[in-house]
């Protein structure tokens, strides 16, 4: 049987949503572009208007996808996606009208399977590969030139952990090592020839169960983890993991034997209140001084975003509720343009 697929345009606004706080001190949070591994979807939420909230939906040929990316100087989407296993181009984005829907303006080659994260600068973008039993066990990242009408492969690297969300910050790419406490960095990542690569450290994190998301803001050296826990327990045991100074505190951890964060120096949005169970992405707003995640658990996915949090001397961790919450089915993965 075919698959009959219907392109629309999607405009709902938020009079739904529930704010646990004022977020009206907010003059331009920006636009915020969604991925969902359950929904055939490309989102935009739009919070430059904060008494008019609103989100736009694309429906997208992809039934799954993870990694986004927004080019807004070329106005175009970069999407993996997980049910071709390639990477979706979508160019002139804000220029689709009311019910015209959106089709790829160019996709990659079907080079990997089971995507997770993906990053882009410029004209290139690198995917991130999961081991999984569809690509032989094989962690690796996959690097493409990219336009709005060509997405070609460039190189391929295979690496010896397994990958979850990654983030390329200049010639540095920052990746989060699946099933463990650790980040890995590959400080030169363009030096690299193709074929198996090792990161030049990795940096445990104390009180981490297992990383997903990162976001790392180079203006603050400020780095933002997502912990997801120990999802089999079915306990509500999701965090969020702020490391200010993130640079210095890697270079004293590299002086230690055990290489790792200590507890004390981070701080954590942990708790009930959160809502977090399964924290999978997360951004960081500058101007705004927010924290947005993606919870992939509660009501099936939710999108978040939490007031930045200010350690004091009497403790590092905060139960905060969220200052916007809204259900976003499959949520999967975040862009922030800003």
């Amino acid at each position: 049987m075919k698959k009959r697929v219907y392109y629309l345009f999607i405009l709902v606004l938020f009079t739904n949503c529930e704010t646990t706080k004022d977020d009206t001190t907010i003059t331009d949070f920006g636009r915020v572009f969604v991925s969902s591994d359950t929904q055939s979807k490309i989102g935009i939420f739009n919070f430059s208007d904060l008494s008019n909230k609103t989100i736009v939906e694309y429906v997208t040929t992809s039934d799954a996808a993870e990694g986004i990316y927004y080019d807004k100087n070329r106005d175009i989407v970069y999407q993996a996606d997980r049910e071709h296993n390639r990477i979706n181009a979508y160019s002139r984005l804000s220029t689709n009208e009311a019910g015209s829907g959106i089709l790829p303006s160019a996709i990659s080659t079907s080079d990997f399977s089971n995507p997770r994260g993906l990053t882009s600068d410029n004209n290139i973008a690198i995917v991130a590969q999961d081991a999984s039993e569809d690509n032989g066990q094989q962690n690796g990242l996959f690097m493409y030139d990219i336009s709005a009408t060509e997405i070609t492969l460039r190189n391929q690297f295979t690496v010896n952990f397994p990958l979850w969300d990654i983030q390329l910050v200049g010639n540095t790419l920052y990746a989060v090592e699946d099933e463990s406490d650790s980040l890995a960095i590959f400080n030169n990542f363009f030096g690299n020839t193709e074929g198996a690569i090792t990161p030049d450290f990795k940096i445990k994190l104390d009180g981490v169960v297992r990383v997903h998301g990162l976001f790392y803001n180079l203006e603050n050296d400020l780095m933002i983890i997502t912990d997801v826990g120990d999802v089999a327990s079915g306990i509500e045991d999701g965090q969020l993991i702020v490391i200010e100074d993130f640079n210095l505190k890697t270079s004293v951890a590299l002086q230690q034997v055990e290489k790792a964060i200590p507890n004390g120096e981070m701080i954590f949005i942990k708790g009930t209140n959160t809502l977090l169970q399964n924290p999978v992405d997360v951004i960081y707003h500058n101007a705004a001084n927010r924290i947005i995640v993606a919870e992939r658990s509660t009501n099936n996915g939710m999108f978040l975003s939490f007031e930045y949090p200010v350690q004091t001397d009497d403790t590092n961790e905060f139960n905060s509720s969220p200052l916007f919450s809204i259900n976003y089915n499959g949520i999967s993965n975040l862009y922030i343009d800003q």
